[in-house]
């Protein structure tokens, strides 16, 4: 079956799920919820997003409607992303805009509208669901936390150093600058695993902007005598509680001038405390320890991949470049690999995924060369953390000795830089 918008199935004689057309007493009733749940500031977010957004046409609004009433008591979106994995590029659905009033909670509708939602993801080819949602709830729908997204650091703005750098100068990014941030950005990106596909248009729309919020940000441009040099996006947490940063490869001046410049624009006290989202494998976030900084909070993505075999398929290329470039580059060895629920069994042949099988159920006993349960196998999968780190609080992962260093090779610990255009 096709699901399109204006798709509509009736849940019992009270309730309806639909997915939203384009118009605007869908858009008005959705907002409508969404301002209930969420408060007011969402407002202006979500309309950016539902009449503005470069990818509008390909982003659902799958929501449940009261028959009595007409009401949207529950929704939910899918926002279509695409991330690199090192060379290839995976299609990726962020769900957003979750809410239900609470009158109407605890009846199993986020349920009902997550299956549709993994429903389109299949019949629209998305591999990996992620979400930046409110803690522990999304692991009923099978998310776990998997990726990097939101890293805290403190600085006292009196640590800031006052050292003039006359010869470097921040202005705003300007249209005739993108290639230039294009640049900057693929090459910063090529040190990491997982990041999201520069895309011009939905950049622009996203940090191009003359202010900042939780929302959308700004984008400079550091210069050094008077040409462009390096680049950052400044805006606020998706908690509105701290300045989100992400840049471009800095020298230790530029990071100077940019912690300058973000005390100057934030008005920051000598005695005032500047908490900032930045990574601590960053050049800023280095720089901000070397000051005396601290980093006190990190949080993740959370992700879902609903069809293993399909994600096996798609990264088959990547496996065997690891395999290749290993000691392992003519094993041939059938490896299996289970959640506990399905089991994917690789079957190697002289170092190439000749083929990819998939077995559902709790796997017999003995059977298997890998086991981790559930959505925490996805840790291991997209390189968040190693086996030995998920045993660590993770008794039933389990691993037979002898596939250890082939696992390892096939699934390493690696650094991402996941991000969203919405």
């Amino acid at each position: 079956m096709e699901f399109t918008k204006g798709f509509s199935r009736k849940i019992d004689e009270q309730f309806t799920i639909k997915i939203a057309n384009d118009d605007e007493n869908d858009f008005q009733r959705i907002l409508d919820l969404n301002v209930l749940v969420h408060g007011e500031p969402v407002r202006d977010y979500l309309s950016r997003i539902y009449l503005e957004h470069p990818r509008k046409d390909q982003i659902l609004w799958l929501y449940i409607e009261e028959t009595d009433s007409n009401k949207v008591v529950s929704s939910i979106s899918l926002m279509p992303l695409k991330w690199k994995f090192n060379d290839i590029t995976i299609p990726v659905s962020e769900m957003g805009f979750v809410g239900t009033l609470e009158k109407y909670r605890e009846r199993g509708f986020i349920g009902e509208l997550n299956h549709l939602y993994e429903q389109l993801m299949f019949e629209r080819g998305y591999l990996i669901s992620v979400i930046r949602g409110i803690p522990y709830y999304y692991r009923k729908l099978g998310y776990e936390f998997a990726m990097p997204l939101d890293d805290r650091m403190r600085l006292s703005a009196n640590k800031i150093p006052s050292t003039k750098l006359n010869h470097l100068h921040i202005r705003k990014a300007k249209l005739e600058d993108i290639e230039f941030v294009k640049e900057m950005y693929e090459n910063y990106q090529q040190d990491f695993f997982i990041s999201n596909k520069f895309n011009i248009d939905l950049y622009v729309f996203k940090h191009f902007s003359d202010e900042y919020n939780e929302f959308k940000s700004i984008c400079y441009i550091i210069e050094y005598k008077g040409a462009p040099s390096a680049f950052f996006t400044f805006g606020m947490s998706y908690d509105n509680l701290a300045y989100d940063i992400k840049a471009s490869h800095l020298n230790d001046e530029q990071c100077l001038k940019m912690l300058q410049f973000i005390k100057e624009i934030t008005h920051s006290k000598m005695n005032e405390k500047l908490d900032l989202c930045a990574r601590e494998d960053s050049d800023l976030g280095r720089k901000i320890l070397s000051l005396g900084g601290a980093h006190y909070h990190t949080y993740g993505w959370q992700v879902k991949i609903p069809n293993l075999k399909q994600f096996f398929e798609k990264i088959k290329v990547i496996l065997e470049k690891r395999i290749n470039n290993s000691i392992f580059k003519i094993l041939t060895q059938n490896i299996k690999i289970s959640n506990y629920k399905e089991t994917i069994e690789l079957i190697l042949t002289n170092g190439k995924v000749a083929a990819i099988q998939l077995e559902k159920g709790y796997p017999k006993e003995g059977t298997c060369d890998l086991q981790v349960p559930g959505p925490m196998l996805n840790k291991l999968l997209i390189g968040d953390r190693s086996f030995e780190e998920i045993n660590y609080i993770v008794k039933d992962a389990m691993i037979r000795f002898e596939v250890k260093d082939i696992i390892n090779t096939l699934f390493p610990k690696k650094s991402s830089v996941p991000d969203s255009y919405y």
